[in-house]
């Protein structure tokens, strides 16, 4: 399949899930290839998975997604080292770790289903099984949240933790 969607030397490799059925051994080799190629064609590529160490290592940017929404996106050490958003915080609190020396990150197990994609509720998606959400989450859509230049959140409680700080530098400038 590879071969196939490289051989009209494309700018852009979509890559949708091209690991999940694969065992182990064979999935190093495909990402191996993957990076091989990516570097020789000077190929981008949007890798799309449920792989978080995968992402981790193949990837320079992230979107995580929340019911077809992109609720944080970044540079992809930025969002392992620096989550904001209370979903990309509970995936990545998911992460089985293998080294017993390393800081175990405390589990966030979320409350309730996800909703019918359907169905998608109003305001925040992610709000009916958020821990930290108010009622203008319920209401309306976060608007993008500048963390830095490579960085942006779409969460009413990141900004509700930024504004006083946004406030003392406006007052301080």
């Amino acid at each position: 399949m590879i071969a196939r969607a490289l051989i009209l030397k494309p700018e852009l490799l979509i890559c949708d899930e091209p690991i999940s059925a694969l065992d182990v051994s064979i999935q190093a080799q495909v990402i191996n290839l993957l990076s091989d190629i990516q570097q020789q064609m000077q190929l981008a590529m949007l890798f799309i998975s449920h792989d978080l160490k995968v992402v981790r290592h193949i990837c320079n940017h992230v979107a995580v997604m929340y019911l077809g929404k992109i609720v944080e996106q970044g540079e992809t050490e930025q969002i392992f080292n620096h989550p904001a958003h209370p979903y990309t915080q509970a995936l990545l609190s998911a992460i089985p770790s293998p080294r017993k020396s390393q800081i175990k990150r405390t589990r966030i197990i979320l409350k309730g289903e996800p909703p019918d994609p359907t169905q998608v509720p109003a305001g925040c998606a992610f709000h009916p099984r958020c821990a930290v959400a108010t009622d203008i989450c319920r209401t309306v859509y976060p608007v993008k949240s500048t963390i830095t230049a490579s960085h942006t959140v779409n969460c009413h409680a990141y900004r509700a933790r930024l504004a006083p700080i946004v406030k003392l530098v406006e007052t301080v400038c």
